[in-house]
């Protein structure tokens, strides 16, 4: 059994980081924001000093959060993630960027008022294992991304990290895990099996696909729209392995990736059904 097995629907949407245009990425109110939109969610997560996985997508502070100013009241020369505690990383707001940066125009095109935003914030970093029991509470299924820390000293230890805090929340059925980093997915097939992982690629494909998703023990291959034709979806799904596409904001595109027989598509803007 499969990650893919829980849902009945055969065109599936994966909200990107939440409903990410229309609420700050990788928070609670984006999350909360896509039940109803999506079958699942699709996270971020990477490791802090104190080695407890949380939920962000960025190596550094810099683009989502006031951190800058944080750091120089605590006397912090770093924003890299990875160099910050729980406690600190606590206390930054990673929603009120959104308000000023308008990410995806849609505070100028009017699809939603600064006014319902602002009482929204400011809005705090989660835990793997907060967003874990929230998803659970909500029965969302989750996509969980590991990041490349392979300039922290978590590089070898990220996967036992993530699936520990899985395994804890009792979740395992739940999650797809994925990463660009394939070294992570093997480890995490070696140490449970049962879990399903995706295998994310952005620039060219590996060689040999199918066999390298077979050795890998691949559920799903995750490749970059860009990279992305009808021949690779038939010939991946005919081998037995989910195609689910990032990111994909375009209805028509996504209409015309489920006709060439893509599991899944994650999109920005998600939204039910695509058709």
């Amino acid at each position: 059994m499969t990650f893919f097995d829980r849902f009945s629907d055969v065109h599936l949407v994966g909200a990107h980081r939440g409903f990410r245009a229309c609420r700050p990425e990788n928070t609670l109110s984006a999350f909360t924001a896509s039940v109803g939109r999506c079958h699942f969610i699709e996270t971020d997560v990477q490791i802090c000093r104190d080695g407890i996985p949380v939920v962000f997508h960025d190596p550094t502070l810099k683009r989502t959060t006031n951190a800058a100013f944080i750091a120089n009241k605590l006397g912090i020369k770093s924003l890299r993630l990875s160099t910050w505690d729980l406690s600190r990383l606590k206390q930054l707001d990673i929603g009120s960027w959104f308000l000023a940066a308008d990410p995806f125009g849609t505070l100028a095109a009017g699809t939603l008022a600064v006014a319902d935003l602002e009482p929204l914030m400011p809005q705090r970093i989660l835990t793997l294992a907060e967003l874990l029991e929230w998803a659970m509470r909500h029965k969302m299924p989750l996509n969980i991304e590991i990041k490349d820390q392979r300039r922290t000293r978590f590089d070898q230890h990220v996967a036992s990290l993530v699936l520990d805090a899985v395994h804890r929340a009792g979740s395992a059925s739940m999650v797809l895990i994925s990463s660009f980093n394939h070294d992570y997915l093997v480890q995490c097939k070696a140490l449970a099996p049962h879990i399903s992982i995706g295998v994310l690629q952005n620039e060219q494909h590996p060689p040999e696909l199918v066999q390298y998703l077979q050795t890998i023990g691949a559920a799903a291959y995750h490749p970059a729209d860009a990279i992305t034709s009808r021949e690779l979806i038939r010939t991946l799904r005919a081998a037995g392995f989910g195609v689910n596409v990032y990111t994909v904001n375009d209805r028509q595109r996504q209409r015309e990736l489920f006709d060439f027989g893509a599991t899944a598509i994650f999109t920005d803007f998600p939204e039910l059904p695509v058709r």
